[in-house]
């Protein structure tokens, strides 16, 4: 859709309304303290305003599709599978293809450097006596636990704990000239202590680090000590005491997690430990300590970042030899290529002349790091891609003058280029390879960590490729960079990711250095993987330190300023990078790229109207911008099988009694009974609730996803979240941690079809004789159009067909295109029924790549009642206009009529003594969506007050109701409003009153963990012969093109 001058690299800031724990709190079910979680999902700022714009719908043509019914059999569409065993197939499938990228073909080269990986260690949290008498504590006195190492796990907060470990050293570990101690990362400081000296200190989780103990180390036994010290987080966290601490960790909510139910299974507690390998390994006493091979795609070439180690205070002269392969196809591109360590000296400007000017001279290796690049020529080379993830293998030998060879080593890389366009409008458009990509994927939190810290390879191919099956090409590593074996999987599989760095909310001030010393150590670890491709550093900044700015940078322009820093550090380390300043930005604008996290889906309220996000809105942003959405999800419980293989007993139902009154606040930190209320009925039974959370979410993964393939403003997106690490553990996970897929996984793989047709309709519902426009469109995230492509559709109402035809597929490249609306007029009916619609995308050969359906409810034709109905109110007033789309005949006076409408408490108190007495008297009276307070009618109590979390777009029609009507559970969900054009609240308060009968029934969802059971949308109390009816429903103006407000209304106003 737009052509573009020029690609720039740059670096690139995205910001997402990110939801993901910002207290960690402890606590044992939901109903005890504030969901935090919750808090932030419902989280709105409005500052800045006057900098931002607010991205409209699109404006459609009112092109028709043909209709009416061609001749010929019903369109035959593809399957889609929706098992676990068809997903099984499907992985096998999968699989065979990847199988030969996993395949080394480069030689194998041998070591010269010797590994003792350190398999087991003592461990203990720290006593009173380590506190006072260190000395015991290095000699390894006292009670100490064999635990298997990685380990991670409790304490959090302010906790200090010891690993000690007895190492036999042999004379081939000690000859070589240098020992280090190394750890590929410890959560979250580590002090290292080698027979009893101190040998070095690191702070940050994730980063490798080593230490050269060969001054202290003999033969024989040896003793290796590692203080690990943990803090409370950046973010803040609660310690023991239930006391919230912003603290020095930098440290997010995307760890391992660990095996224990109420806390470590769940939302990542900031545990601690050796979490990663570590061992001892003896080298040269020259040695090469990092390598990045830089791709410069556009020049057929590379260049190679040597990192040179010397150990000893001597400078020695070098030669390296570099031999380059195919990793994973069998290819010789060069052999033992000599390179001379070497420089010209060039004098400066208006420098004195000297006889070095312009001689060339050879650079000794002196103390310490040394650092050279070696550009290499790579002719007719294999891109790197996410379907074909061609790999090359750098082998290095490193000698000193002499020609004794001292070190080799190998590195991996792909070729490829990743960019963004920051100078073109609209900006932000990606491209992987030169070619336009949009980011479809998900965010992981902990799954494939744990996959590592188990040695379980074989699982994490298969996660891998689980997303791949899910029509994902990118993972974002959320907020925490991984171990370096999962990237090494992502680059062996094509699956692309981001890495972010674990800041979340903001920064301490005190922190700032180490910040950007982390940040170099992020790019450090990932710059060398082809399938990373962008890097970001904060997730959820939010304005003015969260409200502690006697702790944290408090303004945008400090935090602005850090990320400048961060800049300098990562692109000095790869000028390459792709940088997204933050996931989830709370006081836009920032540079760079909008993005913004959307839960309007569970967190209801957030982000924006979930009826103007169908429509084609988007939240806020930077004129002249594409965006992003770095998460949304909505819970789902995990399976059936799940929960009895694992959940604790006190958890589930052991009977059938306890069956009955089953909730999930019974699940450690689960919202779904809180929040459901905002969604979906009120369910009786585990399986019952399993089910129909799993169908919301599924619900939900389609109408968000859908929304964003439609937009062709929207560049990346990523649900929350993939896959759970533990049980129970993030329940917005759309696959259990067996893998076994919930709903959602489904829904989510078709709505992310490359190839994507999409139906929308505001409407979910028609009368009889309405005339139905339901828009038809078609979302490519392909580079390339299709050719003779047709649409093809068909309405099927009650099982007949009414629309069955084909049109010619108007396809864009890269992009979302409407096709046009069909357009039918709904056929009369007896009875309710319903509409299905389906639409099809199919190839030359006659067939279906990719389908799509959509269900409406169809209501006969609204009769005239016999009865008659009074208004109280204005004439504008909502009453009146229910009146008027309403079948009853409108009375003139109150006592000609069996119903009269009271529009507010003023009508009512005007007219208090007639409505008594025509109600007492056996008429009714609708007290319809009066303002907040609290009532008194004939010594019945009852209070109104304003929903929680936004306003509601469902409410649950009671028991009672559903029986005696043609309403189903569903049908007071997502209401459209003829005068917004798109879909709109239907309650925005409830009504306490216990003595009511309920007809409908809400939730008053909150952040405290209260009960939010007992309130009512609709409500009724005996008087007399009659009944009064409160109703807080937005019924006024919205019943014409919802019927099942006409028949509600019908059903509790019958004699």
């Amino acid at each position: 859709m737009y052509k573009y001058c020029k690609v720039v690299k740059s670096r690139i800031y995205f910001f997402n309304f990110c939801f993901v724990a910002l207290s960690l709190i402890s606590f044992n079910s939901l109903n005890a303290q504030t969901d935090q979680f919750a808090k932030i999902g419902a989280q709105k700022y409005e500052l800045q305003k006057d900098l931002l714009i607010e991205p409209p719908p699109p404006v459609l043509s009112n092109k028709i599709l043909p209709g009416g019914l061609m001749q010929g059999d019903a369109f035959k569409y593809n399957h889609q599978i929706s098992t676990k065993q068809e997903l099984k197939l499907e992985l096998d499938s999968i699989k065979k293809h990847y199988a030969g990228f996993l395949k080394s073909f480069s030689p194998v080269q041998k070591s010269l450097r010797r590994q003792m990986p350190i398999e087991t260690m003592n461990w203990r949290i720290e006593t009173i006596d380590d506190q006072q008498n260190f000395k015991n504590t290095l000699e390894g006195k006292g009670q100490w636990q064999e635990v298997k190492m990685p380990h991670y796990g409790p304490p959090v907060g302010h906790a200090v704990t010891y690993y000690t470990k007895e190492i036999i050293l042999n004379e081939d570990m000690l000859s070589l000239g240098s020992l280090f101690t190394c750890f590929k990362g410890v959560d979250y400081k580590a002090e290292v202590y080698f027979n009893n000296v101190f040998v070095g200190k690191h702070e940050g989780f994730f980063a490798p680090f080593e230490f050269d103990v060969i001054k202290y180390a003999h033969k024989g036994k040896n003793t290796l000590l590692v203080k690990v010290i943990n803090e409370p987080t950046t973010t803040g966290s609660v310690d023991d005491k239930g006391i919230h601490t912003v603290g020095n960790k930098i440290y997010a909510a995307g760890g391992l997690g660990y095996d224990e139910p109420m806390e470590g299974w769940h939302i990542c507690p900031p545990a601690m430990g050796i979490y990663q390998d570590c061992y001892l390994e003896a080298r040269a006493t020259l040695f090469v300590s990092d390598v990045f091979v830089r791709p410069m795609t556009q020049d057929s070439k590379a260049e190679v970042w040597l990192e040179i180690f010397n150990t000893e205070n001597n400078q020695k002269n070098i030669s390296i030899d570099l031999s380059l392969y195919g990793e994973n196809f069998k290819a010789t591109l060069f052999e033992n290529k000599n390179y001379l360590a070497s420089t010209t000296h060039i004098p400066g400007i208006g420098d004195l002349v000297k006889p070095t000017d312009w001689q060339t001279k050879s650079l000794p290796m002196q103390y310490g790091v040394n650092y050279i690049k070696i550009p290499i020529s790579i002719p007719e080379f294999k891109w790197w891609e996410t379907n074909t993830p061609w790999l090359y293998n750098l082998q290095i030998k490193l000698s000193e003058a002499n020609n004794r060879e001292v070190d080799r080593v190998n590195k991996n890389f792909g070729m490829r280029s990743f960019q963004m366009d920051t100078v073109n409008i609209p900006k932000g458009k990606m491209f992987l390879n030169g070619k336009p990509i949009r980011l479809r994927g998900a965010n992981s939190m902990g799954f494939e960590q744990n996959d590592v810290k188990n040695k379980n390879w074989n699982q994490l191919i298969d996660d891998i490729l689980l997303a791949k099956l899910a029509n994902m090409n990118f993972l974002r590593f959320t907020q925490r960079p991984v171990q370096s074996e999962v990237y090494d999987y992502c680059d062996k599989l094509g699956m692309l990711n981001q890495t972010d760095l674990p800041l979340f909310g903001g920064l301490r001030v005190n922190q700032f250095t180490e910040a950007v010393k982390q940040a170099e150590e992020m790019e450090r670890l990932v710059r060398s993987h082809p399938s990373t491709v962008v890097v970001t550093y904060m997730n959820e900044r939010f304005p003015n330190a969260e409200g502690s700015p006697q702790r944290s940078f408090d303004n945008s322009e400090a935090i602005y300023k850090v990320f400048a820093a961060m800049d300098q550090a990562v692109l000095l380390s790869n000028p390459d990078r792709v940088i997204k300043a933050g996931d989830g930005d709370y006081d836009p604008p920032s540079p760079g790229l909008p993005d913004a996290h959307c839960y309007n889906t569970w967190y209801n309220g957030h982000a924006l109207d979930l009826g103007k996000f169908y429509k084609g809105y988007w939240q806020l942003i930077k004129p002249n911008w594409l965006y992003g959405c770095g998460e949304f999800g909505a819970e789902g419980l995990d399976p059936l099988n799940t929960m009895l293989k694992y959940y604790p007993k006190t958890w589930l139902p052991q009977n059938d009694t306890e069956n009955k009154v089953w909730t999930a606040n019974k699940i450690s930190k689960s919202q779904t009974n809180t929040f459901h209320y905002m969604w979906y009925p009120t369910q009786v039974g585990l399986e019952n609730w399993i089910n129909e959370s799993q169908d919301f979410q599924a619900w939900a993964m389609k109408l968000v996803t859908e929304s964003f393939r439609r937009d062709y403003r929207n560049v990346s997106a990523a649900v929350h979240l993939f896959i759970d690490a533990w049980p129970a553990g993030w329940m917005k996970a759309i696959m259990d941690v067996d893998r076994q897929p919930k709903k959602a996984f489904f829904s989510y793989r078709n709505a992310l079809a490359p190839l994507l047709p999409s139906i929308r309709s505001d409407r979910n519902s028609f009368t009889a004789g309405d005339t139905a426009k339901i828009e038809a469109w078609i979302s490519n995230d392909q580079n390339s159009i299709p050719i003779n492509h047709t649409v093809q559709y068909e309405v099927f109402i009650n099982g007949k067909a009414v629309v069955r035809q084909s049109a010619k597929a108007d396809i864009l490249s890269n992009a979302p295109q409407f096709q046009g609306f069909i357009k039918f007029i709904v056929p009369n009916v007896l009875t309710r029924t319903t509409a299905n619609i389906k639409l099809g995308v199919f190839n030359d050969k006659g067939i279906c790549i990719e389908h799509n359906t959509l269900e409406l409810q169809i209501f006969p034709a609204i009769k005239k009642s016999t009865q008659k109905l009074f208004v109280l109110g204005a004439e504008q007033s909502k009453a009146n206009k229910i009146a008027t789309d309403f079948s009853y005949t409108i009375a003139s006076v109150m006592n000609n009529a069996q119903v009269v409408i009271v529009d507010g408490p003023a009508d009512y108190e005007k007219n208090k003594i007639e409505i008594n007495a025509f109600v007492k008297n056996g008429g009714k009276a609708i007290l319809n969506e009066w303002p907040n307070g609290d009532y008194e009618i004939e010594s019945n109590k009852f209070n109104i007050q304003s929903t929680i979390m936004g306003n509601y777009y469902f409410a649950n029609i009671s028991n009672e109701v559903l029986t005696s009507s043609t309403l189903k559970p569903k049908d007071f969900f997502m209401w459209y409003d003829k005068s917004k054009d798109y879909i709109q609240p239907i309650l925005y308060s409830v009504i306490k009153a216990p003595n009511f009968k309920p007809l409908a029934t809400s939730g008053l969802c909150n952040f405290a963990g209260e009960d939010p059971a007992g309130y009512l949308a609709t409500g009724s109390f005996k008087y007399g012969k009659g009944q009064f009816i409160v109703n807080t429903i937005s019924l006024a103006g919205r019943i014409k093109e919802n019927p099942a407000g006409v028949e509600f209304l019908k059903t509790i106003l019958k004699k």
